[in-house]
């Protein structure tokens, strides 16, 4: 009987150890995923040893310093129970897990009379309102009770962790300083491969209608520039695909929100997460999947530079006194 061929010194992938890694990029389809391998500066070749309940897939690398693993929702496995169980499996092996930041496409929410005038591509990331009495930037609508009286909103999600609601708060006066977003200079690595170019603005119309039933569109002035712009404020999350203009406009204006996404609300009491949507559609009957890789670049372009105004934690070494007989 023939001896197994041994295997190559070659074949054999490095083992990556769990606890050199402190940040958790989190995508909920493949898109984002693939628009996430885009941002990192070096991508480490290697296998985790597997962990007995942790059913995910893990993408590792460096952005910015950090280290950074990406993981994704399996597929046709949106909503708040599955990112839920995700980041509980994250959280079990990657135990000096710092931060997660949630990156991907939303829903965007016109504001009244435009204010704000949110638009396809455009990046929203969850904060609270100027408003809000709550520190919480993800709402979860559909977290309640219906009683006679109407429904009753009791949602109790965590706020984001006060270092990234400093680190967003510096971008953005820094943005309205220098009048420019730093992170669209990330959007340009998408250009510079055949694939990513399907990553790029798509060059169509961006129409916003009037209702789901009408063809006439709102009027909207053009834009000095055509990059994305960045709208921070709440973000609503839910186990429901939104596809209705009526209903969308009127949870903004009972919650004041901006955009919608399905995840977020099952993982902010878990782990300490910024969230980044990249808007692909308006919420209504006229959506469609044009803009979602151009989102999916937009956000995770933002999440990059979120990460690069973090800066990595540095490993201070404790020196022992000197020996004093």
């Amino acid at each position: 009987m023939a001896e197994p061929p041994q295997s190559r010194q070659s074949d054999l992938r490095p083992i990556l150890h769990y606890e050199e890694y402190t940040i958790a990029w989190i995508c909920a389809r493949q898109e984002e995923t693939e628009a996430a391998i885009y941002m990192l500066d070096a991508r480490h070749r290697g296998v985790f040893p597997h962990v007995h309940g942790d059913d995910n897939h893990y993408i590792p690398g460096e952005i910015a310093g950090h280290m950074v693993v990406i993981t994704c929702l399996p597929r046709n496995s949106t909503g708040t129970v599955s990112a839920s169980t995700v980041v509980s499996q994250i959280r079990q092996s990657f135990r000096n897990l710092r931060y997660g930041l949630m990156v991907g496409v939303g829903a965007g929410v016109p504001g009244p009379n435009l204010k704000p005038d949110i638009r396809l591509g455009d990046v929203v990331v969850a904060t609270p309102s100027d408003n809000s009495s709550s520190p919480a930037g993800v709402i979860g609508y559909d977290l309640g009770a219906e009683t006679v009286d109407g429904f009753i909103l009791r949602d109790w999600q965590a706020p984001t962790d006060r270092r990234l609601r400093n680190a967003l708060e510096w971008i953005k006066i820094e943005a309205e300083f220098e009048g420019t977003d730093d992170f669209v200079q990330y959007l340009n690595v998408f250009a510079s491969r055949e694939q990513g170019r399907n990553f790029m603005h798509p060059m169509i119309e961006d129409n916003l209608y009037q209702g789901d039933e009408s063809n006439e569109l709102v009027a909207r002035p053009p834009r000095e520039t055509g990059g994305p712009k960045v709208h921070y404020g709440p973000i609503a999350s839910g186990n429901k695909l939104i596809k209705n203009a009526k209903l969308r406009d009127e949870l903004r204006d009972k919650y004041g929100i901006f955009c919608f996404e399905m995840e977020s609300a099952g993982i902010m009491n878990t782990i300490p997460v910024a969230v980044i949507r990249g808007v692909c559609h308006y919420a209504d009957s006229h959506q469609n999947d044009i803009w979602n890789r151009y989102a999916a670049a937009t956000a995770a372009a933002y999440a990059k530079g979120l990460l690069n105004q973090i800066g990595p934690e540095t490993k201070v070494a404790i020196q022992s006194a000197p020996n004093s007989k």
